[in-house]
């Protein structure tokens, strides 16, 4: 969702847009790291000191009650913000927890013959560190 398209969310459902709102809208512009709300804030903040911690975690709290960003529980008991909120699926590395988004298509899941929605979660490593992995089966295999 382009920021231009979740302020005009936001405003339609009575919420004020910030400085603070419209950097963290500009911050998940094309954003496909899903990041923790300790990243949205560094980032945030770097720019606009005035951008509090709480004014961070409210502003993704609101963001993701109007749905113009999907709130992500990993294994790792942290909350992941994704800006994509169409219908997608995650690959989750299973040594440093990077996520990376799945088409829809990719992955159909059908229930008694159906294709139903459904969010699928699958463990592969990342590239980074699957090319660590083959480096150390190169060096001393």
């Amino acid at each position: 969702m382009s920021p231009a398209a979740a302020e005009a969310l936001l405003r339609g459902k009575g919420h004020s847009i910030t400085a603070p709102r419209r950097a963290i809208l500009r911050f998940f512009h094309g954003n496909t790291s899903h990041p923790t709300a300790g990243d949205v804030y560094a980032a945030v903040s770097a720019d606009h000191p005035e951008a509090s911690r709480a004014t961070v975690y409210a502003t993704l709290a609101l963001l993701t009650e109007v749905g113009a960003v999907r709130a992500l529980r990993t294994a790792e008991a942290e909350t992941r913000y994704d800006p994509n909120v169409e219908a997608h699926h995650h690959a989750v590395c299973p040594t440093c927890g990077a996520l990376a988004d799945i088409p829809a298509e990719a992955v159909a899941v059908t229930l008694h013959g159906r294709v139903i929605q459904a969010e699928v979660r699958i463990e592969e490593p990342c590239e980074a560190c699957q090319e660590i992995v083959e480096r150390s089966l190169r060096q001393f295999g």
